[in-house]
């Protein structure tokens, strides 16, 4: 699944040179809006792994985008831009949970960086909750069927696809490999 942002800032040109920078040099989707108030609405139709939004806007700030996220229990990590950059607003963000502060200019590669990251952080949490949800499965038997299908997904990403590749790495033999990945029956269990 191809992870995805969503930048909110007042300013049109903003918008898109961070959807060109995305775009460009990233893997990720992008979806840009101008209107701070209609980021609540967009949330609740959508799942995104990152926002970056910019400090000040009309109406909704950068930090009531954060509480916002905060209160709804959302996943999503928020990145905040500025041109109006200082200590306290920095130290305000930062002890609200933001993922980073960034002020304006920045460099292509200052965005870039932290986007990977905040995007590196969103897959780990991710896996360490399927982890989780494995573990606690009951019985063993059924915890045991979801590791071995986790572990077959993860191996069949790490070699872009090569089943010959698992089977090697695995020891398991590419039929169980097929169904793993592919079950016909919806007989995989996934905890």
């Amino acid at each position: 699944m191809q992870q995805s942002i969503l930048a909110v800032d007042d300013e049109i040109h903003m918008l898109r040179l961070l959807q060109r920078i995305i775009s460009e040099k990233t893997p990720y989707a992008i979806t840009t809006t101008s209107s701070s108030v209609d980021v609540p609405s967009i949330l609740e139709e959508h799942s995104f792994d990152l926002v970056i939004a910019d400090l000040k806007m009309p109406v909704l700030d950068g930090l009531d985008l954060l509480r916002w996220l905060k209160e709804h229990q959302r996943e999503e990590e928020l990145i905040i831009l500025t041109a109006f950059g200082s200590i306290e607003s920095a130290v305000e963000a930062l002890s609200l949970g933001v993922f980073d502060y960034i002020t304006k200019p920045f460099k292509k590669e200052q965005i870039l960086f932290t986007v990977e990251r905040a995007m590196r952080w969103q897959r780990v949490r991710r896996e360490a909750e399927e982890w989780r949800k494995i573990v606690e499965t009951e019985p063993f038997e059924e915890a045991l069927c979801g590791f071995r299908s986790a572990y077959v997904r993860r191996l069949v990403q790490l070699v872009s696809g090569n089943l010959g590749e698992v089977s090697r790495r695995s020891g398991l033999p590419v039929e169980t490999i097929e169904h793993l990945t592919h079950p016909s029956s919806g007989s995989e269990v996934t905890p």
